[in-house]
């Protein structure tokens, strides 16, 4: 029986995140914001521009409710959209 509990706990230790992953910050979300702005001024308006700016609200709103992680995904959506990720 003793046996079934180390071998429980090895694999939830195994499939865990890595201890040196950091969680996303406000300041993660305010660099990217800026990021995301400075590449919105620069690029073309077009389709993939409205899709980013979009992204960009998403995370901005994300970032506002303390979803720290999503509004990082959204942010860096939006950088990939405009190539600049």
């Amino acid at each position: 029986m003793k046996f079934v509990y180390a071998l429980a706990a090895l694999s939830v230790l195994a499939l865990s995140p890595p201890a040196m992953a950091r969680d996303a910050t406000m300041q993660d979300c305010s660099q990217l914001a800026k990021q995301v702005r400075a590449a919105l001024e620069t690029a073309t308006p077009g389709e993939a521009t409205s899709e980013a700016r979009t992204a960009a609200d998403a995370g901005r709103n994300m970032c506002s409710y303390r979803l720290y992680a999503m509004g990082v995904a959204r942010y860096n959506k939006a950088l990939k959209l405009l190539g600049k990720s």
